[in-house]
């Protein structure tokens, strides 16, 4: 007899759809630094998020970059495969 978790193994590689870490980037954002993000300015490629905002916001987001990737990781632990930095 085979277990669940047998069938279910193929889908344990599966990464969240891009919207869904667009949107989970720019909630974290703001929660940590208090920068009003929209989904639509950011932008994910080769593992790091960009994001279009003024040059004080982007200080803001480099100064809190660590706290960032920590309440992203938290929110959505399978970010940890499609994000790696911020920009």
């Amino acid at each position: 007899m085979k277990l669940v978790n047998d069938f279910l193994a193929r889908f344990q590689n599966l990464t969240p759809p891009d919207d869904a870490v667009r949107r989970a980037v720019a909630s974290a954002v703001f929660f940590v630094a208090k920068v009003p993000v929209k989904k639509e300015d950011v932008s994910i490629s080769n593992s790091v998020a960009f994001i279009r905002c003024s040059s004080v916001a982007k200080s803001a987001i480099q100064v809190a970059r660590g706290a960032i990737l920590n309440e992203l990781f938290q929110e959505m632990p399978k970010a940890r495969n499609t994000v790696r930095d911020i920009r």
